[in-house]
């Protein structure tokens, strides 16, 4: 992301803490059978590395490197890799507007739930696929909100989610970013792209009080409402109502959350 763009969940360690539970296998189940290993890798917008860790035992002893805009997470992943030893992989600050790599530099370039957070999601796409070498693959997954399920519907739950959609049209990005992929990804200049979707549920009384957890730390403990308060989108009393809905949601017996991740591979011909 570009330095006047704002990532609007922010690094609290609540939030570094649950995307440090995602892992390659998961997350990029999808992109790993395009990896091979000696290929040179980069994960843009890479947070705090776990997902760049497993992409880079995918590659070995191809170099892997994960690139942030944050300093703050770029340590935090710094952190991880040295716990793994891995020989393979590094970690820097870098914007993907603006790349220090040259043009060619990778055989594959992922990007997991970025570009539901960027302003010029085409823009970053077309530098993803200059970075490649020829034939080199492209994959990208995104989270698109519009799919997002929470049963039993309460006007608390309702307001979480109008709150996602309420600061991403202040911040000029995009929530439901995943149903624009295969047209984000012809715009950049790519051909033929292969979409698919996968789902990510809580459908137990554990994974659903989690899942309400997390809403509730992301409503007032991430960057979340620091942003809601100052653009005036809600007061501190909204934000703690909402948090109370949210956990009241996760505690419900016949609770369950489902939302849909897209995902997109493409070759650059």
């Amino acid at each position: 992301m570009s330095s006047v763009e704002a990532y609007q969940l922010g690094h609290h360690p609540s939030v570094v803490a649950r995307h440090a539970r995602r892992t390659a296998e998961t997350a990029a189940a999808f992109f790993l059978p395009h990896l091979r290993p000696g290929m040179r890798v980069l994960d843009v917008g890479c947070g705090p590395g776990s997902i760049t860790a497993g992409l880079a035992r995918r590659v070995a002893p191809g170099d892997t490197i994960g690139i942030d805009p944050s300093p703050e997470v770029i340590e935090t992943a710094k952190s991880f890799s040295g716990a793994t030893s891995a020989r393979n992989l590094r970690f820097e600050v870098g914007s993907i507007y603006e790349p220090r790599f040259a043009p060619g530099t990778f055989d594959a370039v992922f990007t997991h739930q970025v570009m539901q957070h960027l302003r010029n999601p085409v823009d970053a796409l077309r530098q993803m696929r200059a970075l490649l070498a020829p034939n080199g693959v492209l994959g990208v997954r995104v989270v698109d909100w519009g799919s997002a399920i929470l049963y039993p519907e309460s006007e608390g739950t309702q307001r979480y989610l109008a709150l996602h959609y309420d600061l991403a049209k202040r911040n000029g990005t995009e929530p439901n970013a995943g149903r624009y992929l295969r047209q984000w990804f012809l715009e950049a200049g790519f051909g033929e792209t292969r979409v698919t979707a996968s789902i990510e549920f809580d459908a137990d009384t554990q994974a659903t009080k989690d899942r309400a957890e997390m809403f509730a730390d992301r409503v007032l403990r991430s960057s979340i409402p620091d942003i809601a308060l100052r653009s005036g989108i809600a007061t501190r009393s909204d934000l703690e109502s909402i948090a109370a809905a949210c956990r009241d949601w996760g505690r419900d017996p016949d609770a369950f959350f489902c939302f849909s991740h897209v995902e997109a591979v493409a070759w650059k011909r």
